[in-house]
């Protein structure tokens, strides 16, 4: 079921019944948008409040659902401030975790303090890869920045994925857009994959395409596409580079294979994460024989019968590794696998822009 709607939303499900069902929702489509509308204009005019932190606040988001960067980029914004001597945490919404806590210290800066199921998948990649700032979740995005202020005495909270959250008062509005894909299917939940009307993207004060060196696409034009929803809006440019690639369970060894092991060798991509077809793109530009996707919706938890079906896929292509992401990692790990899996860490790196960004926090700051 879960396949069906994955599928049916990012309108990779065909044919006549998918059609149907669109056509049928295509009121509630209606409705949502209504009710964004309506939300986002009752905050312009002030008749809902937004609650303020004692501290610089700075949102990375998206209008579409997953697959934009958002992550990646809010790591790589958290290692850019920290790098310069800014006290930094990381606030989430710790999406799909299990806890009976309405606020979780993931991380305190030094130590990881709680599980996977606790914390959701995004907080514990970012734990484990930002070992030395402090992250927090809690849906309440307001509560769970009181908690990393009056505990980690931070300056800047960075809010993963809130740019929807408009009950905390930001600083800095930053909207991850995916060069490859920049408005998702083009169409609003539930029949397409907009969490908004692009008109909302004049509410950001910076824009960060991501994958912009995709060969399919003319920067120069999807920039002046975006002005048109912001004007005078600064766009910022980055992309997803991979750092290292390492056997699932052993990153803590000394024995990282070297990117270039990839070429020539036939792969089957193993995924659960908003755009599984940026992973295979990322992957053939280390020219292997052969990539074989195998996707699964955003934030898939894996089971016994899964990993069966990967066996059997694998055998089927005749693939000499199963290659998966840093955000699968923990949950593929959980199980006693004889695959030979190997995970790609990939980091965002701003291309263009970076001095802007430092800027307008800078500015925010004095």
């Amino acid at each position: 079921m879960k396949r069906a709607i994955y599928d049916f939303i990012t309108t990779k499900q065909g044919g006549f019944l998918s059609s149907l069902f669109r056509f049928l929702l295509t009121p509630f489509c209606w409705l949502y948008s209504a009710v964004i509308l309506a939300r986002n204009y009752c905050y312009k005019v002030g008749w809902f409040k937004q609650k303020q932190l004692a501290c610089t606040v700075i949102s990375v988001g998206n209008i579409v659902v997953g697959g934009t960067g958002k992550t990646p980029a809010t790591a790589a914004m958290a290692s850019l401030l920290k790098n310069k001597g800014f006290r930094v945490a990381l606030i989430l919404s710790g999406y799909k975790r299990h806890s009976n806590d309405a606020i979780t210290i993931v991380s305190d800066g030094e130590n990881r303090l709680c599980s996977r199921k606790e914390s959701g998948d995004e907080a514990e990649m970012l734990a484990r890869q930002l070992t030395d700032i402090p992250i927090v979740v809690g849906k309440q995005r307001y509560l769970a920045g009181k908690t990393a202020l009056d505990r980690f005495k931070s300056e800047i909270l960075i809010i993963d994925d809130g740019f929807q959250h408009r009950q905390l008062a930001r600083d800095i509005d930053i909207v991850t857009i995916d060069a490859t894909q920049p408005y998702g299917t083009s169409n609003l939940l539930p029949i397409g994959t907009l969490r908004e009307p692009t008109s909302a993207l004049q509410r950001a004060d910076i824009i960060l395409l991501t994958r912009t060196d995709a060969s399919n696409i003319n920067i120069t034009d999807l920039k002046a596409e975006l002005n048109q929803f912001a004007q005078n809006t600064p766009i910022l440019e980055s992309v997803h580079q991979p750092t290292s690639l390492y056997r699932l369970n052993q990153k803590e060894n000394q024995d990282a294979l070297p990117l270039t092991t990839l070429t020539g060798k036939r792969l089957l991509a193993v995924c659960g994460i908003g755009n599984p077809d940026a992973f295979v793109t990322t992957l053939k530009k280390y020219q292997p024989e052969a990539v074989e996707l195998f996707s699964f919706p955003d934030h898939h938890v894996y089971t016994a019968t899964d990993i069966h079906e990967i066996q059997k896929r694998r055998q089927r292509c005749h693939a000499e590794w199963v290659i998966t992401t840093q955000k699968d990692e923990q949950k593929l790990s959980t199980f006693s696998i004889e695959l030979p899996i190997v995970v790609l860490a990939v980091e965002l790196v701003i291309t263009d822009g970076d001095a802007t960004l430092l800027a307008a926090i800078q500015k925010v700051l004095e």
